[in-house]
């Protein structure tokens, strides 16, 4: 029978019949930051739920097992520190915002069951997913002070970056395209002729079935080997008009507007991606030096001894 995943245990310390002692070590601190403490039931527990996504013999990996330990115990430093941050800078969370929260989560499931049964396969109360959840909340307001004083990317800056990763923003061979698509080969033929004397995008317009029909029929530019149909309008001139083509999709009826060799696109072209990549790298790196420093000044405790011990069991399916 399979292996599954059993509960974590502390088999060196837990192995002792008396189930006070049991007790007493679960509530022992393995990492503590500050006035924060995590106890090895909760970093057991905590473990579990990561440790649940591996097959039974990946979870007993030494080094599987010592890397989620150590994102783990990562992870609930970085709590600590933003929820001393926070409280430092008087930052919350409003219940109405929780709520709101929630809701957007609720929304995404057919029923309120549905939803129960998801919390249920990650081992969590909804108390418990309602607190993670505020506590996510916070961290992002506490990022956003963190990163509010960050400047936006100047030119110079903008420029450099992009020389520097130019190779990014490489891009094939594109057409600009319209199209027209139908469910009948007839009235696909037919409107073929019509496009040859009237306008495409009006005829697009009105009888295109395709989502961007009402928008003329602009499909945009399209690059070689993303869409198979499409690839048979690279060998059309711009202006030209395909036969009627046949996908899953119906019938076609292909344009081209314009055409773009491969090659890089502009700094001018991707420049929001541009901003937008210097800006994460610029918030990245102070989020880093926050961090750095309220380590520094931070008390942080850890019991080696205790987090060696906690393993893995694993059991048969069913037993």
């Amino acid at each position: 029978m399979r292996l599954v995943l059993a509960l974590l245990t502390l088999m060196s310390l837990l192995s002792v019949s008396c189930t006070s002692q049991k007790g007493q070590v679960a509530g022992q601190p393995v990492l503590q930051v500050n006035d924060h403490v995590l106890t090895t039931q909760e970093f057991s527990d905590r473990l579990a739920r990561k440790l649940k996504h591996f097959d039974a013999l990946s979870a007993k990996d030494p080094g599987n097992l010592n890397r989620t330990k150590e994102e783990v115990l990562r992870n609930y430093t970085l709590e600590a520190l933003m929820a001393d941050y926070a409280r430092a800078n008087s930052i919350t969370v409003s219940d109405q915002e929780l709520e709101n929260e929630v809701n957007a989560f609720r929304s995404a499931y057919p029923d309120d069951v549905a939803f129960r049964n998801v919390l249920a396969e990650e081992n969590l109360s909804l108390s418990s997913w309602r607190d993670q959840l505020r506590l996510t909340l916070l961290e992002r307001k506490v990022f956003q002070k963190i990163s509010e004083k960050i400047a936006k990317p100047g030119p110079e800056e903008i420029k450099k970056y992009y020389e520097e990763n130019k190779d990014k923003y490489r891009r094939k061979e594109r057409i600009y395209l319209r199209q027209i698509v139908t469910d009948d080969l007839t009235k696909a033929t037919e409107l073929r002729e019509e496009v040859k004397k009237k306008d495409f995008a009006k005829t697009a317009t009105k009888f295109s079935v395709a989502p961007e029909g009402k928008n003329g029929g602009l499909v945009g530019w399209v690059e070689r080997g993303s869409v198979d149909i499409f690839d048979k309008a690279f060998q059309m001139p711009i202006g030209g008009i395909s036969q009627v083509l046949e996908s899953p999709y119906g019938f076609h009826i292909l344009k081209v507007e314009r055409k773009a060799p491969a090659g890089f696109a502009t700094a001018e072209e991707v420049k929001p991606l541009l901003e937008q990549a210097l800006l994460a790298q610029k918030e990245q790196g102070e989020f880093t030096a926050w961090l750095d420093r309220q380590i520094r000044a931070s008390r942080v405790l850890r019991n080696q001894d205790l987090i060696r011990a906690v393993t893995v069991e694993t059991r048969k399916g069913g037993e």
